[in-house]
Order: C-alpha cells, then sequence, then structure tokens
C-alpha cells in the first residue's frame, strides 16, 4: 500500500506557480479577446519576410530529399517549445520549400494556378476567425457566403441561381464521391438505412468514357458498388464521349438485368479539355428509358476544368470589348456551344482552385435541384450535438462532413467581386489566346515531327506529341487511333517510350528559368486499347513565355 502523505500549501503553491508561468509563456499564442495583438502581428511579420526569400523567381520543383527517412527517425517533438522565430523558420519555412513558384509562370505542367490577392486574404482572413460551415452557430455569416457562391456558380454553369442548391467539399474528388452516393439514393430510395441488401435484384452501374477521372472508380470502390461496375465506352478523336458506343452499351447494360444508377460525364478532361456532348446523352438517355421503362439515370457533369468557360456567355463577340484576337474569339464561340449544355446535367462538380485562381481546396457539388439535397439529408435524431440550430440552416444535416472550413466559399467570393466577369474574361480568355499561339507555335517549330492532339479542343491546355525523325507525325498518331492490329499496338507502345524517354531528359536539363512541362500517360485511348501518352502545358498564368516553352523542347530534341 502506498502511504499517504500530507502536502503543504507551499507545495501547491510552488506547482500553482510554475503552471502559472507555463501558461503564461505559451498563451501568448492565443489571439487577444479583441484585435488581433502585437504579438501574433510581430510574427506575421517575420513569416512575410520569410516567404519574400522563399519565393524567388526560379522554379524549384518539389523534391523528397534522400535524407528524409533519417530526419523522420532522428527528429522528436520537442519537451520544451520553441520559440516563434524558431517554428516560422525551421517549420513552416523549412516544409513548405521546393514547391513550384505558380505566380512566376515556371510551372505550367497541370491546372494549379497563381493564387489572387483576394482569395489569400480570404483564406488567412478563415485561418484567423476559424467559421466551420457545419452549422450556424460555428459559421456565423459564413454560411450566407456558401450559399450565395453556390449561386453565383451556378448562374456561370447555365443553372437558375434560384432553384440550385449545393455545398463546398473537400476536393473534386470528394464531390465526385457524394454526386454518385446521390445517385444511388434517387435509384435506390432508403438504401442509406437498408443497405444493399433490400435490393439484391438490382446491380448498380456507373457508365462513363474510357478517359474519366479515376476519382469515379475510387467512388464505386468506396460505396460497395465495386470497380467492375464501372463501364467504360470509347471516345471520339475529339475527346468526347462516343454516343453510339453510349447507347449500345446503355441498352446491353439494361438487357443484362443491371440498372445504370449514373452516367459520369466530363466537361473538360484533365487534359485534352475535351467536352462531352451533354445535351445530346442527354437525349439518349430520354430515349432508352422510355423504351425500356425504366426510370432515368443521373447525369453528373465533372466540370471542375470547364465551369469557369461559362464566364463567355454574355460576351459580345461582335463587340469584342476586350480585344482579342480573331482564334481567340472563334475560341470563345466554340466554348460557348459547348458549355450551353451544361444545364441538362443534374448536378456538377466544380473546383474554383483550378480556373478560379483560388488557393487550395475551393471546390464544390452543385445540383440543378437543391431538393435533391433532401435525399442527402441526416434525419434530425442523428445529429443531437447541433439541436441548438435551426435545421433549416444547419448544412450539416446534408453535408457528409461535420467540419467544414469557410474558406473554400469565401475564396471564390473575393476573387469573383474582386475581379467581375470582366476581370475572368481578360484573365481566360488571354490565356485561350496564349494557348493557340503555342499550338501554332509548336507545329511550326517542329514540323512534321510534332503532333498536337488536342488541337481543335479550345482552352487552356495543349497537349502534344513528338515522334523521331524519318516518322511523319499526323500519319503516325492516325495510325495509332485508329489501327487495331497487334503491330499498331507494339507501335504506339514504343512511341509512348520514346516521348517518355524525352521527358526524362526534359528534368535532366531543367534549369533555374525554364518552364516545369506536364506528360500523361493517358491522353486518349487507340482502338486497338492502347493508351496514348502525351506532353502537356497548361497557360493560366499570363507569365508563362511561351517562346521559353518552345526553347526548352528544341533544346531536349537536339540533345
Amino acid at each position: 500500500m502506498i502511504e499517504q502523505t500530507d502536502r503543504s500549501k507551499d507545495d501547491f503553491s510552488q506547482e500553482n506557480q510554475i503552471l502559472n508561468n507555463l501558461l503564461l509563456t505559451y498563451s501568448q499564442y492565443l489571439l487577444p479577446k479583441a484585435g488581433l495583438g502585437n504579438n501574433f502581428l510581430e510574427a506575421i511579420e517575420q513569416l512575410l519576410t520569410g516567404l519574400k526569400s522563399l519565393r524567388s523567381d526560379t522554379n524549384l520543383t518539389a523534391i523528397i530529399t534522400p535524407e528524409i527517412k533519417s530526419e523522420l527517425c532522428t527528429n522528436q517533438i520537442p519537451t520544451k517549445g520553441w520559440s516563434i522565430e524558431e517554428v516560422i523558420q525551421h517549420i513552416i519555412l523549412n516544409y513548405l520549400g521546393n514547391v513550384p513558384n505558380y505566380s512566376a509562370g515556371y510551372a505550367p505542367l497541370n491546372i494549379v494556378p497563381p493564387s489572387l490577392t483576394p482569395a489569400i486574404l480570404a483564406k488567412v482572413a478563415c485561418a484567423i476567425i476559424n467559421p466551420n460551415l457545419a452549422n450556424e452557430t460555428y459559421a456565423g455569416k459564413t454560411i450566407e457566403a456558401e450559399q450565395l457562391a453556390i449561386s453565383h456558380i451556378a448562374e456561370i454553369v447555365g443553372f437558375d441561381p434560384k432553384l440550385a442548391g449545393g455545398y463546398f467539399t473537400s476536393g473534386g474528388a470528394a464531390s465526385n464521391y457524394w454526386a454518385v452516393r446521390f445517385a444511388l439514393e434517387k435509384m435506390f430510395p432508403g438504401l442509406g438505412k437498408k443497405g444493399f441488401k433490400a435490393f439484391l435484384d438490382k446491380e448498380p452501374v456507373i457508365i462513363q468514357s474510357v478517359l474519366g477521372h479515376y476519382t469515379n472508380i475510387n467512388a464505386a470502390r468506396l460505396l460497395g458498388i465495386g470497380t467492375e461496375n464501372v463501364i467504360s465506352v470509347p471516345v471520339t478523336p475529339n475527346f468526347q464521349i462516343s454516343l453510339e458506343a453510349l447507347q449500345s452499351q446503355m441498352e446491353e447494360t439494361i438487357q443484362q438485368g443491371k440498372q445504370i444508377v449514373c452516367l459520369y460525364l466530363v466537361a473538360g478532361y484533365t487534359d485534352s479539355f475535351g467536352v462531352d456532348d451533354i445535351k445530346s446523352v442527354f437525349e439518349i438517355c430520354e430515349t432508352v428509358c422510355q423504351k425500356y421503362h425504366i426510370p432515368k439515370p443521373h447525369i453528373h457533369v465533372d466540370a471542375v476544368v470547364g465551369w469557369i468557360y461559362g464566364i463567355f456567355k454574355n460576351y459580345q463577340i461582335t463587340n469584342n470589348s476586350l480585344g482579342f484576337n480573331p482564334d481567340t474569339l472563334n475560341s470563345i464561340e466554340k466554348l460557348n456551344n459547348l458549355y450551353s449544355n451544361l444545364c441538362y446535367a443534374d448536378s456538377i462538380t466544380v473546383a474554383p482552385h483550378k480556373h478560379g485562381l483560388t488557393s487550395y481546396i475551393s471546390s464544390a457539388l452543385i445540383f440543378k435541384n437543391k431538393q435533391d439535397l433532401l435525399l442527402l439529408q441526416k434525419d434530425q435524431e442523428e445529429t443531437p450535438y447541433f439541436t441548438g440550430d435551426s435545421f433549416s440552416s444547419f448544412p450539416g444535416a446534408y453535408t457528409p462532413e461535420s467540419s467544414r472550413p469557410g474558406d473554400g466559399p469565401l475564396m471564390i467570393l473575393a476573387n469573383l467581386y474582386a475581379l467581375g466577369y470582366e476581370g475572368y474574361q481578360a484573365m481566360i480568355g488571354y490565356a485561350i489566346q496564349q494557348s493557340n499561339m503555342l499550338k501554332s507555335k509548336l507545329q511550326y517549330s517542329f514540323n512534321s515531327s510534332v503532333e498536337v492532339l488536342n488541337q481543335n479542343i479550345p482552352g487552356t491546355s495543349t497537349v502534344w506529341r513528338f515522334y523521331p525523325t524519318g516518322i511523319e507525325a499526323q500519319a503516325a498518331y492516325k495510325r495509332e487511333l485508329f489501327g487495331t492490329s497487334e503491330e499498331e499496338r507494339i507501335f504506339t507502345q514504343k512511341m509512348n517510350e520514346y516521348n517518355h524517354h524525352l521527358f526524362g531528359k526534359s528534368k535532366v536539363i531543367r534549369s533555374a528559368n525554364t518552364p516545369i512541362l506536364g506528360y500523361s500517360n493517358q491522353v486518349i485511348v487507340g482502338q486497338s486499347g492502347t493508351p496514348i501518352s502525351g506532353w502537356k502545358c497548361i497557360l493560366i498564368n499570363p507569365f508563362v513565355d511561351i517562346t521559353s516553352v518552345i526553347d526548352h523542347l528544341r533544346a531536349i530534341l537536339n540533345q
């Protein structure tokens, strides 16, 4: 038995003094009851000074150094806390090193934009105020910001902003996941409560193109649909889902007794920026479902890339107030024709952290009819923690997360109001103009040794493929697209290897001011079933020098 001893008041007093001193030391990291406090402002000044040095005018690339493993083994959480100066220097700035400088124009490798000042300010403000969009008590007026952002984006994509509804998510993958989850509940009412055991006679199927994003396959895996029940159909050379193949696949699936729960379409494929013909898919869906007397599947469109192009629908091409060149006007006209069909979708995924020029993460799922959200709504009894709030202003009633930051909607709102339609039209329009110029310069500079794969696709993406001396590019690409023999399949693989080898060389000869270009192992799939790879350059930043892109490629080929 442990012997109990009396402890004097002096002992307690001494311990209390130690605790009080520690509280004084570490509570300095709390913001004051009002204002921001001198400590915070001084720390911000130190951080900004460090960030100035970190953001050098070079193309630093993300690298995991060989020393990382030993560092993980030796680094330990300190017993006594560091000073804020040490934390800024050795933690915050240190682990933000080697990230590409997207503002400098050296990193057109993917759809990662330079974040604009209004969005950055909104993100910083959210970090300080710390709203949680789960419910009104935690979020305050930030809930209104989310509703307003959804309404504005709905207007851009062609939905009626008064009828549409949605919410911001943790990214495009999450938005697509919850679109499929909704599609299941729509087709199998009560699935969320009863589970698949109540629908054993119904085998759910998702149909998409062969270029559909992998997040959709992952959604099928997580939701219990099974990846084998995600059926991919071919695309046309213009990067659109084949309508003939789609209708044939739908009828075959129905005849097999399976239930098509979702048609997953894309408005802006990741590499090519191709756009599915959503209106024609809608019409095929109507025809097939009437023929077989079955309920219509949910039509979801992944528009993380292309939603922003709706800003041009009111642009007067004849007046051309922003002074775009004829090629750009032609691209804008094509974009308006393609994206006017977004209104035929039941739901869309958007990602302002791409063409919306915000920081990560700003992504949302938007339904054409906000009443659809009721199918995702939880029972009030499931959420006893939030009974103090009115259920109508409680986004947590239908959102998957119980914790959602407010920066996603606030960042895009800040940008929308800082730029307006005019600002976005100027920024995105110029990027399209530069992309058209890059496509032309590629063809002019490398003649028959290069094929621009998305030559006729309007947007900010350029995708191309090189061919060795003696092989005419245009003829070779047609052979890869339409050839079905084993010989063609082997030829495509060899050209893939050739391009991948060149891309590897591009990394070796990269200097501090050369562009970081992208590469995709599957830009499109040929009729032989073999993926066709390609280089890519996404021009969102107006400071990207397309001449330096050409010079860099020429240096690679001449090495």
